[in-house]
């Protein structure tokens, strides 16, 4: 949903707790581990209902600390629309560059 990736717990913090708000409704589905990685697969949905899928893997280091979140969003429209949307929650606290902006 970034055209670029975050870096550093501020701007992560910023990014996730954002998003997080752009959700009407969200579940678990899946879970697997494969250290140092955790894959999430989950189902949500935004903007009036519209079904988005979603799978998060977290990378921890040796001591358990979470060091990289990737998450990537299906479908390609749904993913951009919410890259759009959260570009314009995220206005003047992130660069517009880490999101869609349209073509």
């Amino acid at each position: 949903m970034l055209a670029k990736p975050v870096v550093g717990i501020d701007q992560v913090k910023r990014v996730m707790t954002a998003a997080s708000k752009i959700y009407e409704a969200l579940s678990f589905t899946h879970e697997a581990r494969n250290a140092p990685r955790d894959y999430l697969d989950w189902e949500a949905q935004a903007f009036g209902g519209e079904q988005l899928c979603r799978i998060t893997a977290l990378t921890k280091n040796a001591e358990g600390k979470f060091v990289h979140v990737a998450t990537h969003h299906r479908p390609l429209d749904g993913a951009l629309k919410f890259s759009a949307e959260l570009g314009r929650v995220q206005q003047g606290q992130l660069d517009a560059g880490f999101f869609y902006r349209g073509a």
